[in-house]
């Protein structure tokens, strides 16, 4: 039986120097950055949430001031890429989602200079995740900041014994606890676009599948990918019938309200936080993570995010500054404790109430963890699948015209955006 994952009691005692220059304590002192404005952008949600919360700590510290803009991650992408490309300079610090960090790299500021200068280790970061986000291609254009694998809740007291480590077994016990008539399905997904072509993947990894080989030559016409996808068909029977229309926060509140036995998702997004709050849920101590069916190969979904600096920001040793802060070791247990985001620092993984507990084994599943591609034809191969998906689970297409479908649409995003040259398939 997993266990159940728990929060940790960090006590943290925030630090007032960063980088070259001290943050003075004193009021009257010299701010180096007096009269400047920094603008950083962040998805919705608890990544914002985090910035907001150290904005008067910041401006006190530097003298300059802060404005946080977040938008929801369905408009992230074609906003940050608009002013990027135009060269606008509207943000100095943007939140970069891993799947688009070497679609962004022309246009981000390289690091190094910057780390080499203030000496900030990389090394103190989780391998897996710092060679899915912020590094690319042999360049730092990022500093990861938040990485969360794709895990499953799921009621103990209907689950006792835990998931099982097959698709076919988790869908037998899906189908022993699904109970609609008393108001309890099997499973609670996030459906929508946006979601469910994620869905999708983590269920064709773990049976061995991808997109594309090595060498970008696609390989989705498998019988992996038959098989993740007349899963997903048949995993539809123990759902509520809207959740081709859900979003994350539907999916985790049918799990709070006790309707759902398992919940697919990214627990820091609302879960973990109010799962054991009376106000909040219906499922207080009956609940615990797991980690997905390890299937074949165990490989999970990553959730992983990068502060970058645009190189026409403005105010580039200020952004700097705002990046140091927000990543710093000290913020990241302060936004763990206050929002439940999970950090790539291996440090964070060793404290007291973290290590030897569940948590073990989400930071395990941080070692094995993918991104889908990071090119410029990630974001219309995602795109793609997810509508095909969605089609197929909604009747309108048949198994093999999907997977037509899938085969094309992979070959037209690699043909109108290919790889650069000597960038290789890593996941595969």
């Amino acid at each position: 039986m997993r266990k159940k994952f728990v929060s940790a009691l960090l006590c943290t005692t925030m630090i007032a120097s960063l980088g070259t220059f001290a943050f003075a304590d004193d009021a009257s002192a010299e701010k180096p950055f007096e009269g400047q404005k920094l603008t950083v952008l962040y998805m919705s949600g608890v990544y914002a949430d985090a910035a907001n919360s150290m904005v008067d700590e910041f401006e006190e510290a530097t003298g300059a001031t802060v404005e946080v803009i977040d938008m929801p991650y369905s408009e992230l992408h074609e906003k940050i890429l608009l002013d990027l490309t135009s060269q606008a300079g509207t943000y100095d610090v943007i939140d970069v989602a891993s799947q688009w960090d070497g679609e962004f790299a022309p246009y981000l500021t390289d690091l190094q200079e910057n780390i080499d200068k203030d000496g900030f280790d990389m090394s103190e970061y989780i391998d897996n995740v710092l060679a899915n986000s912020g590094e690319w291609q042999g360049h730092y254009y990022g500093i990861p900041n938040a990485s969360t694998p794709q895990l499953f809740a799921y009621r103990t007291d209907l689950l006792p014994d835990g998931l099982a480590d097959t698709w076919e077994g988790f869908r037998e016990q899906l189908a022993s606890v699904n109970d609609p008539d008393n108001g309890v399905y099997g499973d609670s997904i996030s459906g929508i676009a946006g979601q469910l072509g994620g869905v999708f993947d983590y269920v064709l990894w773990s049976m061995g599948g991808a997109w594309a080989d090595e060498d970008w030559n696609v390989t989705i016409d498998s019988e992996a990918t038959r098989n993740a996808l007349e899963h997903l068909m048949a995993v539809q029977e123990y759902c509520d019938p809207n959740w081709l229309n859900w979003g994350t926060d539907q999916s985790i509140q049918a799990f709070l309200d006790g309707s759902a036995a398992v919940c697919e998702t990214w627990p820091t997004l609302g879960l973990t936080q109010a799962a054991d709050d009376p106000e909040q849920s219906k499922v207080v101590g009956k609940w615990a993570l797991s980690t997905i069916p390890y299937d074949q190969t165990g490989t999970t979904l990553l959730s992983a995010w990068d502060c970058s600096i645009p190189a026409f920001s403005k105010n580039q040793e200020l952004a700097w500054e705002w990046i140091k802060m927000y990543t710093s070791m000290d913020k990241q247990n302060e936004f763990y404790e206050n929002y439940g985001i999970l950090s790539p620092r291996k440090e964070f993984w060793e404290q007291d109430g973290i290590k030897g507990t569940y948590m073990d084994q989400v930071r395990e599943a941080l070692d094995t963890a993918n991104m889908w591609w990071r090119i410029p034809a990630s974001t219309q191969v995602d795109s793609m699948l997810n509508t095909v998906v969605g089609s197929y689970l909604s009747g309108q297409e048949d198994l093999e015209t999907t997977i037509a479908d899938m085969q094309a649409g992979i070959e037209e995003a690699l043909e109108a955006a290919p790889p650069e040259e000597g960038v290789k398939n890593y996941n595969r």
